[in-house]
């Protein structure tokens, strides 16, 4: 099993630190963490980083929204094999909907969340051996669902 390089971001250092520790208690994959403390922060570290696999991130950050974060990377361009996980307070289905489907995040877990919950929505991500699939099988999709998540729960 290798190292996935996974990228924290939020402004709280400690909602990273819970982040890294319900991936820790998973045990779903060996993680490597680079973490960032905003959206500006992140995309610096995305674009000297490199290697970046799997993305937790924060909405409400100062210098650069996690939304507007997850579209810059997106207009990168082969990007799409990296999943964005939204890890935020925010709830409203206009919210969830925007990251998904106008932000390109790929799951969206709200605040607080428990580790059982992280993996409902990160499971599909990962083979049985830890390694990160390239495809979560929702290529194709018209837009994603806020249901789609409820179900998960």
């Amino acid at each position: 099993m290798s190292k996935i390089k996974a990228l924290i971001v939020d402004d709280s250092k400690i909602m990273r630190s819970a982040v890294k520790r319900a991936l820790d208690q998973l045990m779903i994959a060996e993680f490597e963490y680079v973490e960032a403390m905003d959206g500006k922060d992140a995309l610096e570290k995305f674009e000297e980083e490199g290697g970046i696999e799997i993305m937790f991130v924060d909405w409400n950050m100062p210098n650069m929204t996690g939304v507007e974060l997850s579209k810059a990377v997106r207009e990168k361009g082969d990007t799409d094999h990296i999943p964005i996980i939204m890890v935020t307070a925010e709830k409203s289905m206009g919210k969830v909907d925007m990251a998904l489907n106008e932000g390109g995040a790929n799951e969206y877990i709200t605040k607080p969340f428990t580790a059982d919950k992280m993996y409902k929505t990160i499971e599909e991500y990962f083979d049985d051996d830890g390694n990160l699939l390239t495809s979560s099988g929702d290529e194709g999709e018209e837009g994603k669902s806020f249901f789609k998540n409820m179900l998960k729960t």
